[in-house]
């Protein structure tokens, strides 16, 4: 009888993790479903995407300071994953270059060398660019110079 009590606890152990890993899976299934997320999404989401980037000249902007002449010199590429849109970047130069340099502008040297500043920075030209092109082509901005004087 000893050895049937010994081969209980091993037993017992096993359907305990069993029962843990049913439970696991069942909760994280039932917190997706929840939240309306898709496997497809989930998928997406981790789905390695192929990543192009356009290297811009440099911009030199007077800031936003009410005439004490400080000035901006950067430069900044652009990201994009979609390999269709490549001959956009070349076509639309001109309106890129200008909504660039409009967003530039409105910057006062706080506004960028303030916590954040250079975050905000991005995202507002990456939404500025996105609506003067027609469509979310650009995924992510990445400033490669930045000098504000």
């Amino acid at each position: 009888m000893a050895e049937g009590e010994k081969k209980k606890p091993g037993i017992l152990i096993f359907v305990i993790v069993i029962l843990s890993l049913v439970i696991l899976v069942g909760s994280t299934a039932m917190v997706l479903m929840v939240n309306g997320v898709e496997i497809s999404d989930v998928k997406e989401r981790f789905t390695k995407h192929e990543e192009y980037v356009v290297d811009l000249d440099s911009f030199v902007v007077n800031l936003s300071t009410g005439g004490s002449g400080s000035y901006l010199k950067t430069q900044v590429s652009l990201m994009y994953t979609n390999k269709d849109k490549s001959g956009l970047f070349d076509s639309k130069k001109s309106l890129i270059r200008d909504t660039i340099i409009r967003v530039l502008m409105e910057y006062k040297p706080q506004d960028l060398l303030g916590a954040g500043g250079l975050d905000r920075m991005k995202e507002k030209l990456k939404g500025s660019l996105n609506t003067a092109l027609g469509e979310e082509v650009i995924m992510e901005i990445y400033v490669i110079d930045f000098l504000v004087q």
